[in-house]
Order: C-alpha cells, then structure tokens, then sequence
C-alpha cells in the first residue's frame, strides 16, 4: 500500500505537534509543591541554565526562595518605592556615574527597568528579614575572638603590591571549569590574555580575591555581565602581612557575615523541616 507524500507529509506534521505538546506539558509539570506553593520543571530548568549549576542545586534554592517569601509575607515586611529608588541611587554612585547612566546601562544590556526594579525589591525585602532573624538570635562577636582569629589566619593578611595573571573569559562557566581542570585544553568559547595589576589602582573585590588565591592557582569564576571570567595567578610582587589594627575592622564584618548566614541558615532549615513538601516529578541532573 502506498501513501502519497501529501499524507505523509500531514503525519509527519502531527507527529513533530504531538512530540513538541508532549514535552512542553512535562517541562510545565510542576515538580515540586511546599506549602502548597508549587515549583515546575520549567523553573528548576531555567533557573539551572541560568546559573549554571545542577538541576538540584537550582531546585534547592527554588525551595529556599519560596520559604522566605512565605516569611517575609508572615514578619508584614514591606518596602516602598522610595527605598527602591534609594537603593539605586546609592548603587549608582559606588560604581561612579549618575543614576540616568546607570539606568541607561540597564537599558543597553536590554534589562527592563520595571523587572529590575522589582529585583531590587526582592533584595531590600530579603535584607530586612535576614536582619530580623539574625537580631533575634543576639550573637556577638567580642575583641578576643577578632584577635584570635587574625593570630589563626595571618596567611589571610598577607597583601601584594602587584600581581601577574592570565584572565581566562568565556559565556560558559562550565567551558572555564574545563580549563581549570586542564590548562592545556584548547576551547573555541574561551579567551585568554597575560594581565598585570597593580595594588591601588584595581578594582578592590578583585585585589582581595588575588591576595586569597595562592601563586599557580586559579580562582572561582566569577559572572560579569553576561559571561565569566576567571584568573590564573602566575606571582604577586611587593608581599607583605598587615598589621593588625589595620585590619580587625575587616575581621569583624567577615565573623558577623559568617555567623548572620549560619544563623540565617540554620532558621530557614528548621522551617524546611517542618514544611509540607511533595515531590511529584524529580528535574533530571
């Protein structure tokens, strides 16, 4: 029996329908339900693509986030636009340029200003809450442990005058993972160029991450703008280990930083614990 191409072509049609309709339903399935919010297969995906990290990574802090919109929503915390445009402003003026600059700059990356807006907001909410939940627990942090922290980590100190690296770029983390795996790789996505800085005159995140990260290292890639970037560390110059009175100030933000998050965390996994959590559909890894 012979099928002429016009209804073949028809079956074929039905068939690509049927196939992409199938996937599409799966991929909106949800996968997860807590508290009877639920979380779908599409935003594990997403959010896992975005960020590159693994589905239960994604998924994870997909769970997290919706706890915490749960309890801000509990705690009444509210911010106004106000404090939005506040925020932005303040934002502006730390990377040095006017606030019509910098939301040009948004404008040019393609980002809306609305859904930035309401990402600042998400920001300033979260910020509250932490605050709240890290003064409830009425942690301090006395000189005696400053000081023994700085005598247990003077390596941590240790500052340069300059550094010689190789920056590796590239749109995939994972491409930069490769070479940090080996060197030697030659992949078509990433970019390599020598680089020398100078202490000083370079932007201060990245001088503290150089003066971490140990000579023939690499350090983590890190995302700037829409790709990565990441650092080979061929030496530093000029070594020296601050003092400590230069340096407590520092000591004391990092520990109250440690201790807020491990507080932080703590909080949110008992709240987890006792979560009515369902899972219906597991993301593939």
């Amino acid at each position: 029996m012979k099928i002429s191409m016009k209804i073949l072509l028809k079956i074929l049609v039905l068939f690509t329908f049927m196939t992409t309709f199938s996937y599409a339903g799966l991929v909106n399935a949800i996968s997860v339900i807590i508290n009877n919010e639920p979380i779908t297969l599409y935003e594990i995906y997403k959010y896992s693509n975005k960020y590159q990290i693994s589905t239960q990574k994604a998924l994870d802090i997909l769970i997290r986030q919706k706890l915490e919109d749960a309890e801000i929503l509990k705690q009444n915390i509210t911010v106004n636009n106000f404090e939005v445009e506040n925020y932005i402003k303040k934002l502006a003026t730390r990377n040095g340029i006017s606030e019509f600059q910098f939301l040009q700059m948004l404008k040019d990356k393609g980002i809306k200003l609305s859904d930035y807006k309401k990402d600042v907001k998400k920001k300033i909410e979260q910020k509250k809450l932490y605050g709240k939940i890290f003064a409830s627990k009425k942690i301090r942090i006395t000189p005696k442990e400053i000081k023994k922290y700085y005598e247990a980590n003077k390596n941590q100190f240790v500052r340069a005058k300059g550094f010689e690296a190789v920056a590796y770029e590239s749109p995939s983390k994972k491409s930069l993972e490769k070479i940090k795996q080996n060197p030697m790789l030659s992949i078509p996505d990433v970019k390599a160029k020598q680089v020398k800085f100078q202490s000083g005159s370079m932007d201060k995140g990245l001088e503290s991450l150089l003066n971490q990260t140990k000579s023939g290292d690499f350090t983590p890639a890190f995302k700037i703008g829409s790709g990565y970037t990441m650092f080979y560390l061929k030496a530093k110059d000029g070594i020296e280990t601050m003092p400590f009175d230069k340096v407590k100030e520092g000591i004391y933000s990092f520990l109250s930083s440690q201790k807020e998050k491990a507080a932080i965390d703590d909080y949110f996994e008992k709240i987890k614990s006792g979560a009515s959590i369902q899972v219906l559909r597991k993301p593939r890894s």
